[in-house]
């Protein structure tokens, strides 16, 4: 089973115009990286919209595509940094919760929840137990730490429910996200005062990486997903390899994920091509650098189906 445990489904109704906005000047930017240069207005008119997807029609397709048998929603909440989108987030998770029904088969939805909403506890025990959805996405980088009293609310009535978390960590975006708020140390404290709740850190910490597979350690509640990894992947293979490799003997061959982070880097490599690197480390991975099938099958799958299914 392949399955994809990190994809956001987005709108344009859905984010903030301000959230549109800095994702437009960060495609800029990482165009520029590239060597690549193309307009600001050619960006935000032609290769945005490429992203809007509000019924998951390109997704199912990407999912065909790719061999991908289920894929893990995770909604964000921006609320705070930008302001209420023209659909308010009730009516996003309740559109997640409806994409889910659709596609039982193939769509895990999760709830997201900014925790300085005043209403956040009850949004989040209502997504859960009356719209279906099945965990929570955490970003913290918009400006909050996951261990503080007001998170910490939400978490209680999360673990109460015994549903599970992906939380965001490294350091994410530029402005106005702040990535001391990523820094995977705040998790020690989430995974040991709640020692029946799982936490997927997603991204593997990126910047914060080495610190959040020592943190790991003896701490099984805590997991990782590759996700966002797809340009270092390209730039840098044996990198790569190096890190995924850390993370498989830090944690253990059950605790890292397969995840993509698209549609949002979908343009550095497509999901089937990321899933096909990683299905190959067996065979391809540098020298000095190993990797089993039964590693590589985990990853890709086994550890999101006994997490989520």
């Amino acid at each position: 089973m392949l399955i994809d445990a990190h994809y956001h489904l987005v709108a344009q109704e859905w984010y903030p115009e301000g959230w549109w906005q800095s994702v437009t000047s960060m495609y800029l930017n990482g165009m520029k990286q590239l060597g690549m240069e193309m307009p600001l207005e050619t960006i935000r008119e032609s290769l945005i919209p490429a992203l809007w997807d509000p019924e998951g029609e390109a997704l199912i397709r990407d999912m065909d595509a790719g061999g991908i048998d289920k894929t893990v929603l995770l909604p964000m909440d921006y609320w705070v940094l930008y302001g209420e989108p023209k659909v308010p987030l009730e009516g996003q998770l309740k559109a997640y919760a409806d994409l889910q029904r659709r596609h039982p088969d193939r769509i895990i939805a999760f709830a997201t929840v900014d925790p300085r909403r005043p209403d956040a506890v009850e949004l989040v025990e209502r997504a859960i137990k009356e719209w279906g959805l099945k965990g929570l996405n955490l970003y913290p980088q918009t400006g909050f730490f996951v261990n503080e009293p007001r998170t910490y609310r939400v978490l209680e009535k999360v673990s109460e429910l015994g549903v599970p978390v992906t939380c965001h960590t490294g350091q994410l975006g530029g402005a106005p996200f702040r990535a001391k708020y990523g820094d995977p140390i705040h998790l020690d404290d989430v995974v040991q005062d709640f020692p029946n709740l799982t936490i997927t850190a997603g991204h593997m910490a990126f910047g914060w990486h080495e610190q959040l597979f020592y943190l790991a350690g003896l701490k099984y509640n805590l997991m990782t997903d590759i996700s966002a990894w797809q340009d270092v992947a390209r730039a840098n293979y044996h990198k790569f390899c190096q890190v995924l490799r850390h993370a498989l003997d830090r944690l253990g061959p059950y605790r890292v994920l397969f995840g993509t982070d698209n549609p949002f880097v979908a343009a550095l490599m497509s999901t089937k091509d990321y899933a096909d690197l990683v299905k190959e480390l067996p065979q391809k991975a540098p020298d000095g650098i190993t990797f089993t099938e039964a590693e590589v099958s985990a990853i890709l799958g086994d550890n999101a189906a006994k997490l989520y299914l």
